[in-house]
């Protein structure tokens, strides 16, 4: 286990969706339903009360932040406390909810639905393009995390967490196509799920274990490249942060846990910091 240092002092039910802006860090309580900031390293802790469940945001390129709520798209603003609703995604699935999402290198905006019992293939992956344009992706996710991609923009990473496999699908840039998915790495068998995902700067993926109390870095061929230990049972999403993008932030969760498991990991909901001994990639920004 590296030396875990603590950021801020929000504790999270089900913490995600890290994010880093340059100069502020940026991370949600999905059931807590808000959306939290805090400039890098010591500034104050911005707080944004969220009319229903987050799963996720993103940088906008035109200032603020690209958000998923249960069944809408929203752009929201810190700063001035502003939500503005900008369209929506599976009104008529009340069965799930949008989780994770980020933008691609050339500004869309990826985000996927999960079923909420998390039993069911109803999820499905869609692309938001810049002018607002939503286009399914795939379907048949029980509960869809990431994604991520490669350095060059051509690789996409996507989760199923329930199913603990992680896919990797060859991406057109310009067009925001996908190929063909094939298997990257697969957790079938253990007794923990695959959550969010970042990439490095060398390409390597990064991979929060839920229930494995630990982040493991894949090399571009799916290897095993290193596995950090975190002192807590639920880590959710992980991104490079700071000046120089070399210290790594971990949201983490304490939704489901038992007293007695929290009061054993009692960071649990913490954003937690640690030496990744790896640089990460700027954070592109939806371009809408």
């Amino acid at each position: 286990m590296t030396d875990i240092d603590v950021f801020g002092d929000v504790t999270c039910e089900l913490g995600e969706s890290a994010l880093w802006d340059g100069s502020r860090f940026h991370w949600v309580d999905i059931t807590g339903r808000r959306v939290y900031a805090k400039d890098w390293p010591d500034g104050d802790t911005l707080a944004l009360s969220t009319p229903d469940p987050v799963g996720s945001v993103a940088l906008r390129a035109g200032g603020g932040l690209v958000a998923a709520f249960r069944h809408t798209i929203a752009f929201c603003d810190l700063d001035r406390g502003s939500i503005e609703i900008a369209g929506e995604v599976e009104p008529g699935r009340p069965g799930n909810r949008l989780n994770d999402g980020a933008v691609d290198p050339s500004g869309r905006f990826w985000v996927g639905s999960m079923d909420l019992s998390e039993s069911e293939p109803t999820g499905s992956f869609y692309r938001i393009d810049p002018d607002l344009t939503v286009t399914t992706a795939f379907n048949g996710i029980i509960c869809s995390n990431g994604p991520a991609w490669s350095p060059d923009g051509r690789t996409m990473y996507h989760v199923d967490s329930t199913r603990r496999v992680i896919k990797a699908y060859p991406l057109d840039p310009s067009t925001g196509e996908l190929g063909p998915g094939r298997v990257f790495a697969s957790d079938e068998g253990q007794d923990w799920f695959p959550d969010g995902v970042t990439v490095d700067a060398d390409g390597f993926i990064w991979n929060c274990k839920w229930d494995g109390s630990r982040i493991v870095r894949y090399a571009p061929d799916g290897t095993i490249d290193r596995v950090l230990m975190v002192p807590v049972p639920r880590p959710t999403r992980c991104a490079f942060v700071g000046p120089d993008l070399t210290t790594l932030a971990v949201t983490t969760a304490r939704i489901g846990l038992t007293e007695a498991a929290v009061a054993d990991a009692p960071l649990s909901g913490r954003v937690l910091l640690l030496d990744p001994g790896a640089r990460g990639l700027p954070t592109p920004a939806f371009g809408g």
